[in-house]
């Protein structure tokens, strides 16, 4: 007949606690191998094996659900693996965006260091609308719903024509850069318009990351713009060009642009 131990012997052998052992019968990760009829949970000495994998899981960053739903053990350590891969790109994102902003904080004074240029005029198809900051991505994706054919290069941007900073309610043109091949549908023809867009010279930053900090890197280029002594032509609306969207933001660009004289 086997030989049993008792759960807190079997928590001696493993270094740990007798409610640690008893949390993972309740989680059924450890499950005795026999009840007395005295109600005692026996156990065999093979489960320190048992604690040990799991302990090794858990350092691993394998939470207890998964390792209670997952029989396959390879298959949970590929899917780690690939957990912790990303986690170790986010980590080099963010450390390289530190290392830039704090470099740009010693040589501008501000987390940005835009450019100068002088933009020549482009034509966009735009639509208005009058909402939050925080819906220009939504209305983006409605503007592109409108086109029965889009092109090659579908470049989507927000043109602000309140002079001020309103997150809340603001009039924004909704535009992509027109292009070669674009077709609106037949049903949206009244509602896209066309106009040439001149903004001449512009202070540009790009921002690789999320949309949701674009207004933090505005004012950051405005701060620029007033310790460098640069006017801001207020006639003459903002402008944000999303160049890359994505559902990961490491992978996003966008340019922000402030006319100046």
């Amino acid at each position: 007949m086997q030989d049993f131990i008792t759960a807190g012997e079997l928590a001696k052998l493993c270094g740990t606690t007798k409610r640690t052992i008893l949390w993972y019968d309740g989680l059924e990760i450890i499950k005795p191998k026999e009840v007395s009829a005295e109600g005692y949970r026996l156990y065999a000495e093979s489960q320190v094996l048992e604690y040990q994998m799991i302990l090794l899981l858990t350092t691993l960053g394998v939470t207890l659900g998964e390792i209670k739903n997952k029989n396959d053990l390879k298959s949970l350590f590929e899917e780690k693996k690939l957990s912790i891969k990303k986690q170790i790109e986010g980590l080099k994102f963010s450390f390289n965006s530190l290392d830039k902003f704090m470099k740009n904080l010693g040589e501008t004074g501000t987390m940005v260091k835009p450019e100068i240029k002088k933009l020549k005029p482009f034509d966009i198809y735009y639509t208005e609308k009058v909402g939050p900051y925080v819906e220009i991505g939504h209305y983006c994706d409605e503007l592109a719903s409108m086109f029965e054919d889009k092109g090659k290069d579908f470049t989507t941007m927000a043109v602000f024509e309140n002079p001020t900073y309103q997150p809340k309610k603001s009039l924004i043109k909704i535009a992509v850069v027109a292009k070669w091949g674009m077709r609106i549908k037949q049903k949206y023809k009244n509602e896209i318009k066309k106009m040439k867009f001149n903004p001449g010279k512009v202070i540009t930053y790009t921002h690789n990351g999320a949309g949701e900090l674009l207004s933090l890197f505005w004012k950051e280029l405005e701060k620029y713009c007033r310790l460098n002594r640069i006017e801001i032509r207020h006639k003459v609306p903002d402008f944000e060009i999303y160049r890359k969207v994505s559902e990961d933001p490491r992978k996003q660009f966008f340019e922000i642009y402030l006319p100046i004289k």
